[in-house]
């Protein structure tokens, strides 16, 4: 049996992955140094386009959020689990697309 293999988010959405780490870097800097770290899970399954990227398995533990602005405005709600810090989703709010890139 093989195992399945996830990309790298930073590997799927560039852009993205870094202007989170630098949005979260005076927020939260050790959190913000994971961010190009995370493995990507796809995007969860409520609607067909849903704006949240799983970071973690599909169920896993995220009852923190931050939020992450630009210029006064919300940009993406990053959920988290607070007890090993690790971020296990990102909502995206500013309307970019996430469709993922064929390969």
């Amino acid at each position: 049996m093989t195992a399945v293999q996830f990309p790298r988010l930073a590997e799927v959405f560039p852009v993205l992955a870094t202007e989170v780490a630098e949005l979260l870097m005076d927020e939260d800097a050790r959190l913000a140094r994971t961010i190009q770290d995370l493995w990507f899970y796809g995007r969860r399954t409520c609607t067909p386009t849903c704006p949240v990227l799983l970071t973690a398995p599909a169920g896993s533990p995220s009852p923190g959020i931050i939020e992450l602005e630009r210029d006064g405005e919300t940009i993406a709600l990053l959920n988290f689990d607070p007890e090993d810090r690790s971020v296990t989703g990102i909502e995206v709010l500013d309307g970019r697309d996430l469709s993922i890139p064929s390969a």
